[in-house]
């Protein structure tokens, strides 16, 4: 390690028993851990269905945008998920960003790529709708976005080059060493990376984490579905849209007591859609321990 920070995280101290998890799994992919969470979301579609009355389709808020915003809060109220690891030492990351999965065209031959959008602590849900409506529309767009464009550019490359390349990106990365403008747009440097599956009508699926870049967790969202719901305290049974959605997290980054209560979170804010509207109270302290770069969302 050449420089004690990244462009992209600021060096935090973990005890030796997290640590050494970076030698007994020094990967992500081995460091996977898994879970599905169904969420009710009847109050969330009656919300929206109202708070959508009058729009055109392009300025509505979806479900996908409501996700998004809930894990937004998630993340500043529970900073430990926006940790990572690099080189056997963990970072906090210094920017939320979330990385979205966006398809050209609806169709086999379709072009699929990544794009990364940042987000400040204090987005409403309106302003985090409009920042991912801005981003997808350029992943959409003949251009693409930056990454893409430098991959097309690495893949044209002859085969030896390629790999000198991507082994050189790899030392840089190790050893603190890249550049910030490569980190910056790239979408594999992310806090989430999040898949909207149910929006091709297809649920879920627990997908890999990658071992290029240093996002440590990933969403995939699968298909609203109709389901009989059991009330185990009075027997009843009653019919409710739910929502799967399997999360693949990196199991170094923090343990099962502290992920549990993550989701917690995260699940209130799906249950409680409402607050997602409000402008929220977060203490100094509070943006503070998320260790953010300054000016890193306009």
């Amino acid at each position: 390690m050449i420089f004690r920070d990244r462009p992209d995280g600021t060096l935090i101290k973990v005890p030796s028993f997290k640590k050494v998890l970076t030698y007994t799994c020094p990967t992500r992919d081995e460091s996977s851990l898994y879970f599905k969470e169904t969420l009710e979301i009847e109050e969330a579609i009656s919300l929206l269905l109202e708070k959508n009355r009058g729009k055109s389709p392009e300025d509505r808020i979806t479900i996908f945008h409501l996700i998004v915003a809930a894990y937004v809060r998630t993340v500043v109220e529970r900073p430990m998920v926006n940790t990572f690891v690099s080189g056997h030492r963990f970072y906090q990351r210094n920017e939320i960003s979330f990385s979205l999965v966006a398809k050209k065209q609806m169709s086999d031959e379709g072009i699929e790529g990544l794009v990364k959008v940042k987000f400040s602590p204090m987005d409403t849900i309106e302003q985090v709708a409009a920042r991912m409506k801005k981003a997808v529309l350029v992943g959409k767009s003949d251009a693409g976005s930056s990454s893409e464009r430098e991959v097309d550019f690495l893949m044209s490359l002859p085969q030896p080059i390629t790999s000198l390349v991507m082994w050189l990106y790899k030392v840089l990365d190790t050893n603190n060493l890249m550049p910030g403008f490569m980190i910056d747009n790239d979408p594999s440097y992310s806090t989430a990376l999040i898949t909207n599956l149910g929006s091709i009508g297809v649920d879920g699926v627990f997908h890999h984490l990658f071992n290029w870049g240093n996002s440590s967790v990933i969403m995939a969202i699968g298909k609203v579905k109709k389901v009989p719901l059991y009330d185990t305290r009075t027997a009843d049974e009653r019919k409710a849209r739910v929502l799967d959605i399997y999360f693949t997290l990196d199991d170094r980054i923090a343990d099962g007591t502290y992920y549990s209560n993550s989701l917690k979170t995260f699940k209130r804010y799906m249950e409680h859609p409402e607050l997602l509207f409000e402008p929220p109270k977060y203490t100094k302290e509070q943006i503070d321990a998320l260790k953010l770069r300054k000016g890193t969302v306009k």
